[in-house]
């Protein structure tokens, strides 16, 4: 099942509020969207997720052409934190970082979004 995700990237070399950029996953066309805040994007990851939880509802046999986020490269040394939702009958959100690589199971929405935040020093304002 593919999820679409959230990522928050800290780029040290600029100055607030420039410093973060967000991207959503979209599992539809395989590419990062970057959004322009962090509101933007986390409204842009819950329309995505709600297509693809209809699909699954339905049974929609396209629903295997989508593609879940890339692992991401191994020499890369950005401060970045992303959360997904994997989008069925239950939502279920997850989280990693560039120090975890791998995906963690986050309590909610909201312990998602805080994990990734808290990851990169990123304070919503």
């Amino acid at each position: 099942m593919s999820r679409p995700s959230l990522k928050i990237t800290r780029h040290d070399d600029r100055e607030p509020p420039g410093d973060v950029a967000y991207e959503v996953w979209n599992p539809f066309t395989a590419t990062y969207e970057p959004q322009s805040s962090l509101d933007d994007g986390l409204l842009r990851v819950g329309e995505l997720a709600e297509q693809v939880r209809q699909m699954w509802v339905r049974h929609d046999p396209t629903l295997s052409s989508l593609k879940d986020a890339p692992d991401p490269a191994e020499d890369d040394e950005t401060e970045w934190a992303e959360f997904r939702v994997g989008a069925q009958a239950r939502l279920v959100y997850e989280t990693r970082n560039f120090d975890q690589r791998g995906w963690q199971k986050a309590m909610n929405r909201s312990a998602a979004v805080e994990t990734i935040c808290n990851e990169v020093s990123y304070v919503a304002s």
